[in-house]
């Protein structure tokens, strides 16, 4: 008996990635790559015209691309079930939290294997959720930061976004948003965070991206935000 095959748009902004994405996923016959998209609006737009049941989505916290649109797409579309995958290491658990916060139904790892992606597609194509055995294990081996936890997945991506050195002009850009919206979105974060200023904000932000680096992010739990604080008096 022929099992109806799993319609799938794969969006990827690197060209290599992306086409090996393709060829793999084409020899497996119950998947139908219906539509291949580089930026998060060419996702949107196939969507709409292909009514695909899985969105393959690259995301980055750097560019705050793919985080916000899994919220929005899943939001327009009902029944898409949106994979996250990401080329970045490491932010990694921060990257499968913040997937899984934005509506994600499942998440492979940079580190898992196409057979792993293959079998997201297959579960998540049933409408039931994934996780890799890999991204599992990061999960439970993360410390939960408390303070970046408790902000929204906007706030988070503004915060990011402030680490990478964006000002809030180039923050508003990258999100499609207001300076006014965004300053609005500093200061609930600082807030949150007991920052008394808005250089308190960027220092902390900047400093805690460059620790997440350092340390591939498993270390960066609450005493590493505690010492950034303590940092900026």
């Amino acid at each position: 008996m022929q099992h109806e095959r799993i319609r799938v748009v794969v969006s990827q902004g690197h060209c290599l990635l992306r086409e090996a994405l393709i060829d793999r996923l084409r020899r497996e016959p119950w998947i139908e790559v219906c539509s291949v998209a580089s930026t998060v609006e060419d996702a949107s737009a196939q969507i709409d015209l292909y009514k695909p049941q899985v969105l393959v989505m690259n995301i980055s916290l750097k560019c705050s691309a793919g985080l916000s649109s899994i919220r929005n797409l899943k939001r327009s579309n009902a029944g898409l079930s949106v994979i996250a995958l990401t080329c970045d290491s490491e932010f990694e658990n921060t990257y499968i939290e913040q997937a899984l916060r934005s509506g994600a139904d499942g998440y492979v790892s940079v580190e898992d294997s196409l057979n792993d992606l293959i079998q997201a597609i297959r579960t998540a194509g049933r409408g039931t959720p994934f996780l890799s055995a890999l991204s599992k294990a990061k999960l439970k081996e993360s410390i939960p930061n408390h303070l970046l936890l408790a902000l929204s997945v906007r706030e988070s991506e503004v915060f990011f976004l402030i680490g990478c050195g964006y000002v809030p002009k180039r923050v508003a850009e990258k999100m499609n948003l207001s300076i006014k919206t965004v300053e609005s979105y500093r200061e609930r974060i600082r807030s949150k965070m007991g920052l008394k200023s808005g250089a308190d904000l960027q220092y902390a932000a900047i400093n805690f991206m460059r620790s997440a680096a350092r340390r591939g992010l498993s270390g960066a739990d609450d005493d590493v935000v505690r010492e950034l604080l303590s940092a900026t008096g």
